[in-house]
């Protein structure tokens, strides 16, 4: 009686479909009524059974949205059109915490809320980060079957112990990027590249035209690969490689469709074949064994597990991705929001002299005293995350389950669900941070009080009151602040991407000036959310701008300590 119950609330229009099919045999006779009543069942149940599925689910799980006009397939080709954008298409017309979308034959959770969002992303044996982001990796990579199944070896910890490929290697990543000795030299050879590369970029009364994306891609790709893969790294052996990465970056969901990519994403493609080649000969020719600790523990980790130097070296795209991916447009953004901005430049520029030793020709930017000392750039550099990080986190549900929040009602996740917590709705919801949630406010993440733990430690111990950095805003909740992801996989290079942006961006205030093409103030140019997110939002369209030594400091000699 409760199923029947269900179905006759449903949103079907029972008494319509009753009047059309009863007047049948008054408009047609014989074989008409019978196949006019066959594609009639067979259309209704399709258009409606979503409707139908949303009124038989369980009470408790997430209410589930049918789409409006196209069921099964609509949510799917919103997604893939929309991009990230399209979690906010959803929330706009339904306004709940926790949703359902019906995809294919599966179900995916979307949550807007960070409430929920943090008991998921909690480590639990309920859900898996790695279960759902294999299938990508292997895609993007073209892992064979082989390594697939080391790969896959104990994911999630099953079989009681904590051994395996993915296991091993997340340990060593996040011991080599947490605070500490190795962190800190990596950062320092790091820095020490940025400034070199910098310096040279323009000299004495030079004027230079390029796209802004494209200095921030060669000085980090550069950098960071000599820092990282050490000096003979694949970059530094086959300097063309550093425009097929970023080739292969912009084509990487046309080649993780996966559909004979060698002709319909052929440029993707080729880099990706190039970069994949001068890896596997990195390894083979030993020379990961100048690179940081980082790479030389990660490569002895994947041959010990016994993948090829080929598929070793396929896994190492993975991680270049990871270090340049999100970086790059994330230090775009922040020097387009600085530069754009007279007044905040400005300000930024009177900040960070408290972080400057050396007087005449020769300076010295001390990245530390940068966190401690630089409230504004710090907080400038956060809200630019903010705005621009609309990356999913993902889990699968591996087991039936409740979760709950504070003053919400409980809900139930079923097996095989797929959760998704939405970060670029959560980051602009006016319900957690307030009316101007939408708009970038560079002091949004400046506070009074010496509270933040990962940017103000030192301060904190004084007891100072001056304003500081601080780690969120007043009565926003922890798992609000997407940037870095959340829970028991936030990313461990957290701190390595916070010493390099800004120690790149404040390098870069005192030492340039930065226009649009004519010369004038450079404006923040038209942000790219209807993507499929791989990384943080792209800019519609690069700008040319115009760099120039500042006034004044044409013939200085600067360098980035830690």
């Amino acid at each position: 009686m409760m199923d029947l119950s269900r179905l006759w609330n449903a949103n079907v229009p029972w008494l319509y479909h009753a009047l059309t099919l009863s007047s049948v045999p008054f408009l047609l006779s014989g074989d008409d009524i019978r196949t006019f009543s066959v594609f009639y069942i067979i259309l209704t149940i399709s258009f409606d059974t979503e409707e139908l599925l949303k009124a038989l689910q369980h009470p408790s799980e997430p209410p589930l949205i049918p789409h409006p006009y196209l069921p099964f397939l609509g949510h799917v080709l919103g997604m893939f059109w929309h991009g990230a954008r399209y979690w906010t298409i959803v929330n706009q017309r339904t306004q709940y915490p926790i949703f359902t979308l019906q995809t294919l034959n599966a179900r995916t959770i979307g949550v807007i809320s960070p409430q929920f969002a943090a008991p998921i992303q909690r480590a639990s044996k309920s859900t898996s980060f790695y279960g759902m982001i294999l299938e990508v990796t292997r895609r993007l990579v073209d892992f064979d079957e082989p390594s697939m199944k080391i790969i896959r070896w104990n994911l999630d910890n099953e079989l009681g112990h904590h051994e395996g490929l993915m296991n091993e290697a997340h340990d060593s990543v996040t011991s080599v990027l947490s605070p500490g000795p190795m962190l800190n030299q990596m950062s320092t050879i790091q820095l020490e590249k940025f400034a070199e590369l910098l310096n040279t970029i323009v000299c004495g009364s030079e004027l230079l035209s390029m796209s802004l994306m494209d200095l921030v891609k060669r000085t980090f790709t550069t950098a960071n690969a000599f820092t990282i893969y050490g000096p003979r790294n694949p970059f530094a052996v086959h300097p063309e490689l550093v425009q097929k990465f970023w080739d292969y970056e912009a084509g990487m969901i046309a080649v993780m469709a996966d559909i004979f990519p060698s002709i319909t994403a052929r440029k993707p493609w080729l880099a990706r074949k190039a970069i994949i080649a001068a890896l596997q000969e990195f390894i083979e020719k030993e020379n990961y064994r100048s690179a940081s600790p980082l790479i030389q523990q990660r490569v002895a980790i994947t041959l010990k597990h016994g993948l090829t130097p080929e598929m070793a070296g396929r896994a190492e795209l993975i991680l270049l991705f990871g270090i340049l991916g999100n970086a790059v447009p994330s230090t775009f953004w922040f020097l387009a929001n600085v530069f754009s901005n007279a007044h905040l430049l400005e300000k930024i520029r009177k900040e960070t002299r408290q972080a400057i030793n050396g007087i005449g020709t020769n300076k010295v930017i001390n990245v530390t005293r940068l966190k401690t000392a630089c409230p504004l750039l710090v907080s400038t550099y956060r809200e630019t995350l903010r705005l621009i990080g609309n990356l999913a986190s993902v889990r699968l549900v591996t087991r039936t389950h409740n979760i709950s929040a504070p003053g919400q009602p409980s809900y139930l996740l079923k097996k095989g669900s797929m959760v998704q917590i939405a970060s670029g709705v959560i980051h602009t919801a006016e319900s957690v941070w307030g009316p101007d949630a939408k708009t970038f406010n560079p002091t949004r993440f400046i506070s009074s009080f010496t509270s933040s733990e990962q940017f103000s430690t030192e301060a904190s111990a004084s007891g100072s009151l001056e304003k500081t950095a601080t780690q969120l805003p007043k009565s926003v909740p922890s798992a609000a602040y997407r940037a870095f992801g959340g829970g028991s996989v936030i990313c461990p290079g957290r701190h390595f991407a916070q010493s390099e942006i800004l120690g790149f961006v404040a390098l870069c205030v005192n030492l340039f000036d930065i226009s649009d093409q004519d010369g004038g103030t450079m404006h923040v140019p038209e942000r790219d959310d209807s993507r499929i997110p791989l990384s943080v939002i792209k800019p519609v369209k690069e700008p040319h701008v115009l760099i120039s030594r500042r006034k004044g400091e044409e013939k200085t000699v600067w360098r980035l300590e830690l």
